[in-house]
Formats: C-alpha cells, sequence, structure tokens
C-alpha cells in the first residue's frame, strides 16, 4: 500500500505540472500594450482567456492599472478600486473562471473610450473544447529559437493548448492516476 500510495502523489505531482505549463501569458494589447489608443474590445474578441493563464499589462508611467468591480468599469470610476497597481508592468494570474474589469485611472483615460478593458476566464476544458484547430493567440508566450536558430525542444507555438506535449504529458499523469486508483 505504501508503494501505490507514493507513486499516487507522484502522479498528482506530476500532474499538477504538466497543468501549469498550458498556461499561456498574453500581454494586454499584444505589441501596442497598455494606452489610450487600444481597442482592447476588439484585442480580446479572438481570446479564450483559460484559469491559470496570466495577464500582463505594459505600460508608460504615467498610466496605471485598477481592477475594479462591475459598475465602476462600466462607469470609468477609479474611485473605489480593488486593487491598484503603477510602475509600468503589472502581471495577474487568472485563477478562477469569471470576468475581470481593469481601468486606467488617470482622468480621461477610461473615459475617452479606451483604456478599459475585461477579461472573461473559462475553465480550461471549455476553453479547449472552443478553440478552432490550429489556433494559438499571436501574442501568447512562445519560446524563440536556441542560439543555433532551432526552436526549443518540444515547442510547438502553432499548436492549440490542448495538442501541445505538456497536455499530452498531463493526459498520461492522469491516464496513470487513475489505473493507480482502480
Amino acid at each position: 500500500m505504501k508503494a501505490s500510495s507514493g507513486a499516487l502523489l507522484a502522479a498528482v505531482a506530476f500532474a499538477a505540472l504538466a497543468a501549469t505549463a498550458l498556461a499561456t501569458s498574453y500581454t494586454v494589447g499584444g505589441a501596442d500594450q497598455w494606452d489610450t489608443y487600444i481597442d482592447y474590445d476588439k484585442w480580446t474578441a479572438s481570446k479564450k482567456f483559460m484559469v491559470g493563464d496570466i495577464i500582463e499589462f505594459k505600460y508608460m508611467p504615467y498610466h496605471n492599472v485598477l481592477e475594479v468591480t462591475e459598475e465602476d468599469y462600466a462607469a470609468c470610476n477609479p474611485g473605489s478600486p480593488i486593487s491598484t497597481h503603477s510602475g509600468g508592468n503589472t502581471t495577474f494570474e487568472l485563477t478562477a473562471e469569471g470576468t475581470r474589469y481593469f481601468i486606467c485611472g488617470i482622468p480621461r483615460h477610461c473615459l475617452n473610450g479606451t483604456m478599459h478593458v475585461k477579461i472573461t476566464t473559462v475553465p480550461y476544458g471549455a476553453a479547449a473544447a472552443q478553440a478552432p484547430l490550429g489556433s494559438t493567440p499571436a501574442d501568447a508566450f512562445a519560446p524563440g529559437p536556441d542560439a543555433a536558430g532551432k526552436p526549443p525542444l518540444g515547442a510547438t507555438s502553432d499548436a492549440p493548448r490542448y495538442q501541445r506535449p505538456a497536455a499530452a504529458v498531463a493526459g498520461l499523469a492522469l491516464a496513470a492516476l487513475l489505473a493507480l486508483v482502480a
């Protein structure tokens, strides 16, 4: 029994590590980042944010990032934020499904029709089922080539997250876990 519980623990740990490899990192606004002239509704329209993904706001020091309620988002009200961030680089991990709301608190930056974004996060399975084959976010993190110009081992940035090697490893770990339990 002790050996099987150790194997079970190892399988669970392995599955957890493999699942974190599935996360995607997005720079809000893509190459244009967090600024006053970006249409963030258009930017989010082609994205499927999943639990575990990371969004990163990169911006000039005269901007900021406020996480706000849905009501404050609709009114561009910076008066009672959930959290306030400054400094040019702010990162959020999407840890639960649901919608989060972000604005720039500088006067008129949200009110001018830009500098506000809502991020709707879905569980991994729901996003994978909705993702078209062969799609990947253009601004999603993809490791670059090594010094010789070769892609990193196992990198398949053109495949959907659920078809990448980490997903296969997570599936194998889950199958091993189920076999141990049965």
